[in-house]
């Protein structure tokens, strides 16, 4: 039925025609790193510490550093602060694929909150029997005022929402 694949390599060919699940999860809980020297940092009172604690940075350079007006005022070489920017995919717990051959859909979830809910999307074919739209595809996905949302979603237009 499908062909398992990751960035375009096949990696398995041992998908039959039941229910399958592709999940992707995310393994680092690290939500800030340094800019200049890449390591996870940790957000404190009063900046952003690597993993020994440490707010200086060994790779500062402040010609690289937008924060700096002034180079003769600013930090030394390495003796400047962390400068922090989010961890990209940092927000996403996990992310999953379900195939279900029984129900003729896919299902395509992404948890960004609670790691025990997802926001989920399906795309379903009416069997080509049906009374009505039969042979068509229908997809379901999530909206304001849903019971049990995985987080709060504000429209801003027709098909797209803010999240939280």
């Amino acid at each position: 039925m499908f062909v398992l694949s990751l960035n375009g390599e096949m990696i398995s060919t041992d998908v039959d025609n039941d229910s399958s699940i592709i999940t992707v999860e995310n393994a680092d809980d690290t939500m800030w790193q340094c800019a200049a020297c890449g390591g996870a940092l940790s957000e404190e009172p009063d900046g952003y510490a690597d993993e020994s604690g440490s707010q200086i940075c060994d790779a500062y350079d402040p010609y690289d550093d937008p924060e700096v007006d002034d180079i003769d005022t600013a930090p030394d070489f390495r003796e400047g602060p962390h400068r922090a920017e989010r961890v990209p995919l940092s927000w996403a717990n996990s992310a999953a694929i379900h195939t279900d051959p029984a129900e003729d859909s896919i299902t395509v979830t992404v948890s960004v909150g609670d790691p025990r809910g997802a926001f989920a999307f399906t795309l379903r074919r009416i069997p080509d029997d049906a009374p009505t739209n039969g042979g068509r595809l229908i997809m379901h996905t999530p909206y304001p005022g849903q019971p049990l949302p995985h987080a709060d979603l504000t429209e801003d237009h027709t098909g797209t929402y803010w999240v939280g």
